[in-house]
């Protein structure tokens, strides 16, 4: 029995390569990392409700170094990181972000 691939299935995953090289030409031409280009994704998707002097990217950099500043390791915790972040996230983003829209950009923020 040979492996069978489908032309939806082959297509699919020529699909996929030219997601995961698009988004290494973009964190390239933004200068982010990975975990950055995330939250830049998520934060430029909202850009109408954010309300900033700054360029998303100043506050993608500010994110990103409160998420990882408020990481634990210890997974016995997790309850207690998740909580440190979305508090952290939230201080950030409180005022630049309409109160009725920012639960749900944190909820998002944490997936």
């Amino acid at each position: 029995m040979g492996c069978r691939f489908s032309i939806a299935t082959i297509k699919h995953l020529l699909d996929v390569a030219t997601e995961f090289k698009n988004d290494d030409i973009r964190t390239k031409k933004l200068g982010l990392t990975e975990d950055k280009l995330a939250f830049y994704d998520l934060l430029s998707a909202n850009e109408k409700i954010i309300n900033q002097a700054g360029s998303i990217l100043d506050l993608v950099h500010k994110v990103v170094a409160l998420v990882k500043k408020n990481l634990q390791l210890d997974w016995t915790k997790k309850e207690d990181a998740r909580s440190a972040i979305r508090l952290a996230v939230k201080k950030e983003l409180k005022g630049k972000v309409p109160f009725s829209e920012l639960d749900n950009l944190l909820k998002e923020v944490q997936e």
